[in-house]
């Protein structure tokens, strides 16, 4: 079903037991260790599977993407990280996943246009994200990501310019997404929403603390902290659950009916973050 008003577009996806998992970075595995956790993953009980971005880089996307719809037929559902785009482009890295999402029809790939119920309480929204470059240090840290030399969209530009492709970015799509998920908060009890950069610099773990101010301006997205703070306060009777990762540090934080649960990675060792069951 979808809302004629604001042309966004409810599907019935019916899970009661949803995996998620993020920062897998396939491009790091051997082949050995690729078809092993292929194996595994082909073994999981869940009925449903989200994940938090950063799957592969963007020579491999497609390759990798492919093997996962081949070992995990149910519903998988998606969000691209800043790794997913390496040696590649945004533009790119759409068309792969476009043609690879239009084979395997179990392949959702989250934008931020759509709500997925999962159950008569609970809808799924999502959206990719962007560390927006404005919290702790701002664009006075001297950290610079591989981003910006391995994404030929950021890489053409200095880096006055970077701070502000990143900000646009991140504005971007916080917008994509604003409308699904006040009308997600609407109509459901609890909304999971999967993203890939923490939307507060509290969110931003690394090794059980919050990252430091010369890293948070490439480790969060306040940008997308405010709208989603904003909707829970609209809703303050309704649950926000946030999935994301990027920072490879787990923790979790709560203010109110908004919970961020970041998961961890470690590169060479794709796993499985949490199991959530839907109510």
């Amino acid at each position: 079903m979808s809302s004629a008003a604001t042309g966004i577009v409810c599907e019935n996806v019916s899970v009661a037991k949803l995996d998620w998992a993020t920062d897998w970075h396939l491009n790091f595995l051997k082949p050995a260790a690729l078809r092993r956790f292929m194996a595994d993953l082909a073994d999981i009980d869940a009925d449903a599977l989200a994940l938090c971005g950063d799957i592969s880089d963007g020579p491999r996307l497609q390759e990798h993407f492919s093997l996962l719809a081949s070992s995990f037929d149910k519903p998988l559902f998606f969000v691209l990280g800043n790794h997913d785009r390496y040696h590649s482009s945004f533009a790119e890295a759409e068309k792969a996943v476009a043609e690879i999402t239009g084979i395997h029809r179990h392949l959702y790939r989250l934008q931020g246009e759509k709500i997925f119920q999962l159950s008569t309480n609970t809808a799924l929204v999502g959206v990719d994200g962007w560390a927006d470059g404005l919290a702790g240090a701002g664009n006075h840290s001297s950290i610079r990501l591989n981003d910006a030399i391995m994404i030929r969209d950021l890489a053409v530009l200095p880096p006055s310019l970077q701070w502000l492709k990143m900000k646009e970015l991140a504005e971007g799509f916080t917008q994509a997404a604003a409308i699904a998920l006040d009308q997600a908060l609407a109509g459901f009890e609890h909304v999971i929403f999967i993203t890939h950069v923490p939307p507060f610099p509290e969110a931003a773990w690394h090794e059980g603390r919050m990252s430091e101010p010369e890293f948070l301006p490439h480790f969060s997205n306040p940008t997308l902290g405010t709208m989603l703070r904003a909707a829970c306060a609209r809703w303050p009777d309704k649950q926000l659950t946030v999935l994301c990762g990027h920072t490879h540090g787990e923790g979790v934080y709560q203010e109110g009916n908004l919970k961020v649960i970041t998961g961890g990675a470690e590169y060479g060792a794709p796993a499985i973050t949490d199991v959530l069951k839907i109510e």
